[in-house]
């Protein structure tokens, strides 16, 4: 597998993988929340979720499988697609590979959709940062996520599994604070949700769970 479009710029739209990466930044100054490694790895789930949301493939015993091969509406989701399509591969190799270029690639399609902007590195060692165009929309999918927790209100399986990729990835300890400050007893609705996950959104979560650890484990963050 060779890399998946990196200098494309896709348009942008509010999706799983979208609100994640936000989550996963400041909303102010865009400073990263994670290693490089396990963001890529929780973003990667998040391209894979948009897919299963859109009943495109179905994840089952660490494998992928297409069920509708038909154009996408999004680039980059539809670059996902056609390399899952090509290849047969576990559903780990899957995440490995596509969080190589994940936060690249979201970067851009949020840049496009005119949420960040691509700040240069300051000193040649250093990377560049993507930075939020308004801290208040940045914030907004938290903000969204803690109020449903707080007031008690139902989650659908894509707030649920979005649950899922911040646990999986220890995303949930930043996002989750002020749920956990004023609101303790909801956090219990958070295993709630996830209980009832779909299956292809259960093994979702678990394989990048066991990706994030694996990584951890070996030192590659």
């Amino acid at each position: 597998m060779t890399g998946y479009g990196q200098n494309e710029r896709p348009g942008g739209s509010d999706r799983l993988a979208d609100e994640f990466f936000l989550m996963a930044h400041d909303e102010s100054t865009g400073k990263p929340r994670l290693a490089e490694r396990i963001a890529g790895l929780g973003l990667a789930g998040a391209l894979l979720g948009e897919l299963v949301v859109e009943a495109r493939i179905e994840l089952r015993q660490g494998t992928v499988t297409v069920l509708d091969s038909s154009p996408c509406d999004d680039a980059l989701a539809g670059r996902v697609l056609e390399f899952l399509k090509q290849e047969e591969h576990p559903t780990r190799t899957w995440l490995a590979f596509f969080a190589q270029s994940a936060h690249d690639e979201v970067g851009w399609r949020l840049t496009s959709a005119g949420l960040l902007v691509r700040e240069g590195r300051k000193r040649p060692w250093q990377h560049g940062r993507w930075v939020p165009v308004s801290p208040s929309v940045a914030a907004r999918p938290t903000a969204l996520l803690c109020t449903q927790l707080i007031r008690g209100q139902d989650l659908d399986q894509r707030s649920a599994v979005l649950l899922g990729l911040l646990r999986a990835t220890g995303l949930d300890q930043p996002v989750l604070w002020e749920v956990r400050h004023t609101a303790p007893e909801a956090m219990r609705r958070v295993g709630e949700a996830l209980s009832t996950l779909e299956a292809s959104f259960a093994e979702l979560v678990m394989q990048t769970e066991a990706a994030v650890g694996s990584a951890i484990a070996s030192h590659r963050v």
